[in-house]
C-alpha cells in the first residue's frame, strides 16, 4: 500500500461510495443522540439549526469542492494541512493547524463515544456499564480504522444505509404512536407550543451555534479531505448530490423523531437521554436496529476523524522533522490511531458536557482555519504569517472564551472566532505578499476548473 492508497484510497472512490462515506462522517451519533435531545428540549428552532448548516455546507461544497478535489490531484496532497503549507510556504501553517485539528477533534471524538455508551447502557438496563460500553466502541473503531480508507468508505456506506433505514423505521412506529402527523402536530400546540415556534430560539444563540456548524465543510479535515477521494468529475459531483438529499432526509427525520419524543415521555434530563430511554421501552427487535444505526453512525464518523488526525499528524508533523519512507509512514500512522481513540475514550468518560454544546464548541475552534483555506484557494494576497495569526489567534481566542464561559457584547464564542480569525487575516493579508508561485498555482487551478466544465 501506498500512502495515498492508505489514507485516501488512491482517489478512487466512486460517486455513491463517495456520498456515503461523506454523509456518515459528518452525520454522527449527534444526530440521533445530541439533536433529537435538542428538538426535544428546544424545538424547531434546533431543526432550523440544523438545516442552516446543510445549507451551508452545499453551498461551500459548490465552491470549494472542485477546487480541493482538483489541487489534490495536481499536488498529491493526502491531508487538508499540506494544502496550507504548500499554498502559504511553511510547513509551520500546516504543522500548527494539524496540531489545532488534535486538540480540537478529540472533544469532537468523544461526544461519539459519549453517545454509544449512554445508549448501551440505558438500553441495557445497566447492565453494560459506561466504561465498559466506552471499551466496546475502542476496540470496534480499531477494527475498522487500521486497515485505511478503503476499509472505511465501504464500512461508512453500509452504516450510512442502516443510519438512514433504521431512522426512519424508527419514526414511523413513534408517529404511529402518537396518532399520526396531524395529531403530533395538534398535541404539542396545545401542550408544548413553545417548541412550534420558529424563533422560540433567541437570535445571539441560534448565530452562536449556527456559525462554526456553517462553515463545518472547511473547518473539520476529516470531512474537507473526504474532498480528495473521488475518483473523477462525476464521482465529485454525485457526492455532493447525494448528500445533499441524505442530509436533508435524514435531518427531517430526526427532528421529527425529537418531537415525537416530547409527546411519548415528557421529562427526561438531560437531554442527551431521550434516545436511550426512548429505545428501552421499545421492543426489543426495533430498539436492537436503530441501536444499530446509531451505534454505526458513531463509528463511521470516529474512524474518519481518527483516520484524518493520523494523516495529519504523519504528513504534517512527523515528517517535518525527519525523512520518512511511504511504509513508514503508515506504520507510524497505524500507530498512532490507538492513541488518539484512546485520548477520545479518556475524555469521554469524564463527561465534561452536552453533546451538542461540546459538538459546536470542537467546531468553533475549528474555524481559525477558514480564512486561511479561503484564501488559499481563491486570492492571491496573504502569506505565511497571515495564515499562521488567523490560526493562533482564533483556536486561541475559542479556548479562553469556552474555558472561561464568556460571550462579550452577548455574541457567543464562534461568532468571535470567526471575526477575530478573519478579521487577522484579510488585515495581514493587505501587507503581506503571498509567496511567487501562488500566482501561478491558482492560474493552473482555474484551467483546470474550466478544462474539466466545473468553473
Amino acid at each position: 500500500k501506498s500512502t495515498s492508497d492508505f489514507f485516501i484510497a488512491q482517489r478512487g472512490v466512486s460517486g455513491i461510495i463517495a456520498a456515503m462515506t461523506y454523509s456518515a462522517t459528518t452525520y454522527s451519533a449527534f444526530m440521533m443522540v445530541g439533536l433529537v435531545g435538542y428538538v426535544y428540549a428546544t424545538g424547531v428552532g434546533a431543526i432550523g439549526f440544523e438545516l442552516t448548516y446543510l445549507l451551508g455546507t452545499l453551498i461551500l461544497l459548490l465552491i470549494f469542492a472542485p477546487r480541493f478535489w482538483i489541487a489534490g490531484k495536481l499536488r498529491g496532497y493526502i491531508s487538508p494541512a499540506e494544502l496550507l503549507s504548500e499554498r502559504y510556504g511553511s510547513k509551520a501553517v500546516g504543522a500548527i493547524f494539524a496540531i489545532i485539528s488534535l486538540i480540537m477533534l478529540i472533544p469532537y471524538s468523544s461526544v461519539q463515544f459519549t453517545g454509544i455508551a449512554y445508549l448501551l447502557q440505558t438500553v441495557s438496563g445497566g447492565e453494560i456499564d459506561f466504561l465498559t460500553s466506552l471499551l466496546i466502541a475502542y476496540f470496534i473503531i480499531l477494527i475498522f480504522t487500521l486497515w485505511g480508507l478503503r476499509s472505511v468508505a465501504w464500512t461508512d456506506a453500509l452504516q450510512a444505509s442502516i443510519m438512514l433505514a433504521s431512522s426512519l423505521i424508527f419514526l414511523f412506529i413513534l408517529i404511529s404512536k402518537v396518532g399520526g402527523i396531524s395529531e403530533l402536530f395538534s398535541t404539542l400546540q396545545s401542550s408544548h407550543p413553545e417548541l412550534l415556534y420558529a424563533n422560540s430560539w433567541d437570535f445571539m444563540k441560534f448565530l452562536g451555534l449556527t456559525v462554526p456548524w456553517f462553515f463545518f465543510a472547511l473547518s473539520n479535515p476529516q470531512v474537507s479531505q473526504r474532498l480528495f477521494i473521488a475518483k473523477n468529475v462525476k464521482s465529485l459531483r454525485t457526492m455532493i448530490f447525494g448528500f445533499s438529499i441524505f442530509g436533508l432526509i435524514y435531518t427531517l427525520i430526526v427532528g421529527f423523531i425529537g418531537l415525537s419524543s416530547r409527546i411519548l415521555i415528557p421529562s427526561v434530563q438531560p437531554a442527551d437521554l431521550v434516545m436511550p430511554t426512548m429505545l428501552a421501552s421499545e421492543n426489543s427487535i426495533i430498539a436492537l436496529i436503530v441501536l444499530l444505526g446509531i451505534i454505526g453512525a458513531a463509528i463511521s464518523t470516529l474512524n474518519s476523524i481518527i483516520l484524518t488526525l493520523s494523516s495529519m499528524f504523519v504528513r504534517d508533523i512527523f515528517r517535518n522533522f525527519r525523512g520518512i519512507s511511504e511504509e513508514g509512514e503508515i506504520l507510524i500512522g497505524k500507530l498512532f490511531i490507538p492513541v488518539i481513540a484512546f485520548l477520545a475514550l479518556v475524555f469521554s468518560y469524564f463527561r465534561f458536557g452536552l453533546i451538542v454544546e461540546l459538538s459546536v464548541a470542537s467546531s468553533a475552534g475549528l474555524l481559525s482555519a477558514v480564512p486561511p483555506t479561503v484564501g488559499a484557494l481563491l486570492w492571491k494576497r496573504g502569506g505565511r504569517w497571515s495564515a499562521l495569526i488567523s490560526i493562533l489567534s482564533g483556536s486561541c481566542a475559542a479556548v479562553l472564551l469556552y474555558s472561561l464561559s464568556l460571550s462579550p457584547l452577548g455574541l457567543y464564542p464562534g461568532v468571535w472566532v470567526a471575526l477575530i480569525s478573519f478579521a487577522s487575516y484579510l488585515l495581514l493579508s493587505l501587507f503581506e505578499r503571498a509567496p511567487p508561485e501562488v500566482s501561478g498555482f491558482l492560474d493552473e487551478l482555474r484551467m483546470e476548473l474550466r478544462k474539466r466544465g466545473m468553473d
